[in-house]
Protein backbone atom coordinates (compact mmCIF):
# COMPACT_ATOMS: atom_id res chain seq x y z
CA UNK A 1 0.00 0.00 0.00
CA UNK A 2 2.87 2.36 0.79
CA UNK A 3 4.39 1.74 -2.66
CA UNK A 4 1.10 2.75 -4.27
CA UNK A 5 1.09 5.96 -2.22
CA UNK A 6 4.64 6.74 -3.35
CA UNK A 7 3.67 6.07 -6.98
CA UNK A 8 0.62 8.35 -6.74
CA UNK A 9 2.75 11.12 -5.21
CA UNK A 10 5.28 10.66 -8.02
CA UNK A 11 2.52 11.06 -10.61
CA UNK A 12 1.23 14.22 -8.89
CA UNK A 13 4.69 15.80 -9.06
CA UNK A 14 5.00 15.26 -12.82
CA UNK A 15 4.57 18.38 -14.87
CA UNK A 16 2.97 18.68 -18.27
CA UNK A 17 5.45 18.71 -21.19
CA UNK A 18 4.60 22.33 -21.99
CA UNK A 19 5.69 23.38 -18.50
CA UNK A 20 9.13 21.84 -19.10
CA UNK A 21 9.38 23.31 -22.61
CA UNK A 22 8.32 26.81 -21.48
CA UNK A 23 11.77 27.27 -19.97
CA UNK A 24 13.30 26.97 -23.45
CA UNK A 25 10.84 29.41 -25.05
CA UNK A 26 10.94 32.58 -22.95
CA UNK A 27 8.79 35.63 -23.65
CA UNK A 28 9.95 37.85 -26.50
CA UNK A 29 9.46 40.99 -24.45
CA UNK A 30 11.21 41.58 -21.16
CA UNK A 31 8.76 41.52 -18.23
CA UNK A 32 8.08 44.93 -16.74
CA UNK A 33 6.14 46.07 -13.71
CA UNK A 34 2.46 46.62 -14.29
CA UNK A 35 -0.61 47.87 -12.45
CA UNK A 36 -3.69 45.72 -11.89
CA UNK A 37 -6.88 47.67 -12.65
CA UNK A 38 -8.88 45.34 -10.38
CA UNK A 39 -6.89 45.44 -7.12
CA UNK A 40 -4.36 48.29 -7.81
CA UNK A 41 -1.39 45.97 -7.18
CA UNK A 42 1.90 47.23 -8.64
CA UNK A 43 4.47 44.58 -9.47
CA UNK A 44 5.72 41.95 -11.86
CA UNK A 45 2.93 39.99 -13.56
CA UNK A 46 2.64 36.20 -13.62
CA UNK A 47 2.77 34.29 -16.90
CA UNK A 48 -0.07 31.79 -17.19
CA UNK A 49 -0.32 29.31 -20.05
CA UNK A 50 -3.59 28.78 -21.89
CA UNK A 51 -5.38 25.48 -21.44
CA UNK A 52 -5.15 23.01 -18.59
CA UNK A 53 -2.13 20.97 -17.57
CA UNK A 54 -4.23 17.98 -16.51
CA UNK A 55 -5.75 17.65 -19.98
CA UNK A 56 -2.31 17.75 -21.52
CA UNK A 57 -1.04 15.13 -19.07
CA UNK A 58 -4.05 12.92 -19.84
CA UNK A 59 -3.42 13.14 -23.60
CA UNK A 60 0.23 12.14 -23.17
CA UNK A 61 -0.70 9.36 -20.71
CA UNK A 62 -3.16 7.85 -23.21
CA UNK A 63 -0.45 8.01 -25.88
CA UNK A 64 2.04 6.19 -23.62
CA UNK A 65 -0.51 3.48 -22.79
CA UNK A 66 -1.35 3.02 -26.48
CA UNK A 67 2.34 2.82 -27.33
CA UNK A 68 2.85 0.16 -24.66
CA UNK A 69 -0.07 -1.92 -25.97
CA UNK A 70 1.23 -1.46 -29.52
CA UNK A 71 4.70 -2.75 -28.60
CA UNK A 72 3.23 -5.71 -26.70
CA UNK A 73 1.04 -6.57 -29.70
CA UNK A 74 3.97 -6.19 -32.06
CA UNK A 75 5.94 -8.75 -30.07
CA UNK A 76 2.93 -11.07 -29.67
CA UNK A 77 2.11 -11.08 -33.39
CA UNK A 78 5.53 -12.55 -34.11
CA UNK A 79 4.64 -15.63 -32.05
CA UNK A 80 0.96 -16.17 -32.80
CA UNK A 81 -1.60 -15.85 -35.60
CA UNK A 82 -4.50 -15.01 -33.28
CA UNK A 83 -6.88 -12.60 -35.04
CA UNK A 84 -7.55 -10.45 -31.95
CA UNK A 85 -3.90 -9.42 -31.66
CA UNK A 86 -3.76 -8.30 -35.30
CA UNK A 87 -6.94 -6.28 -34.83
CA UNK A 88 -5.63 -4.71 -31.61
CA UNK A 89 -2.30 -3.99 -33.33
CA UNK A 90 -4.01 -2.03 -36.10
CA UNK A 91 -6.35 -0.25 -33.69
CA UNK A 92 -3.56 0.90 -31.37
CA UNK A 93 -1.51 1.99 -34.36
CA UNK A 94 -4.29 4.19 -35.66
CA UNK A 95 -5.33 5.55 -32.24
CA UNK A 96 -1.69 6.17 -31.32
CA UNK A 97 -1.18 8.34 -34.38
CA UNK A 98 -4.31 10.35 -33.57
CA UNK A 99 -3.28 10.87 -29.94
CA UNK A 100 0.27 11.74 -30.97
CA UNK A 101 -1.04 14.57 -33.15
CA UNK A 102 -3.51 15.74 -30.48
CA UNK A 103 -0.89 15.67 -27.72
CA UNK A 104 1.69 17.59 -29.73
CA UNK A 105 -0.87 20.14 -30.94
CA UNK A 106 -2.20 20.78 -27.43
CA UNK A 107 1.34 21.16 -26.08
CA UNK A 108 2.24 23.64 -28.84
CA UNK A 109 -0.93 25.62 -28.18
CA UNK A 110 -0.16 25.81 -24.46
CA UNK A 111 3.41 26.97 -25.17
CA UNK A 112 2.44 29.59 -27.73
CA UNK A 113 -0.59 31.17 -26.00
CA UNK A 114 -0.24 32.71 -22.58
CA UNK A 115 -1.84 35.40 -20.47
CA UNK A 116 -0.20 37.75 -18.05
CA UNK A 117 -2.06 37.96 -14.75
CA UNK A 118 -1.89 39.84 -11.48
CA UNK A 119 0.01 37.84 -8.84
CA UNK A 120 -2.27 39.17 -6.09
CA UNK A 121 -5.82 38.67 -7.46
CA UNK A 122 -5.27 36.63 -10.64
CA UNK A 123 -6.99 39.16 -12.90
CA UNK A 124 -5.78 39.62 -16.47
CA UNK A 125 -6.65 43.33 -16.36
CA UNK A 126 -3.12 44.65 -15.95
CA UNK A 127 -1.60 47.61 -17.73
CA UNK A 128 1.91 49.11 -18.07
CA UNK A 129 2.99 51.74 -15.51
CA UNK A 130 3.48 54.51 -18.05
CA UNK A 131 -0.16 54.73 -19.21
CA UNK A 132 -2.46 57.54 -18.00
CA UNK A 133 -4.93 55.06 -16.46
CA UNK A 134 -2.08 53.41 -14.47
CA UNK A 135 -0.94 56.80 -13.18
CA UNK A 136 -4.51 57.51 -12.01
CA UNK A 137 -4.70 54.18 -10.19
CA UNK A 138 -1.30 54.71 -8.52
CA UNK A 139 -2.29 58.22 -7.44
CA UNK A 140 -5.60 56.96 -6.00
CA UNK A 141 -3.92 54.02 -4.19
CA UNK A 142 -0.52 55.17 -2.92
CA UNK A 143 1.86 52.33 -1.94
CA UNK A 144 1.91 51.42 1.74
CA UNK A 145 4.93 50.88 3.87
Amino acid sequence: MQQLTHFINFLRELKAPSEYLAAYFPDKEAPTERVCTSCAHVGMPNRQMAGRADIEQALWAVLVVLAFIYVCDFITIRFTEFFLFRWLYKLTSMAGKVFAVLSMAYTLIRISIHNITCPKCGSSNIIPLDTPKAKEIIAAHPPRG
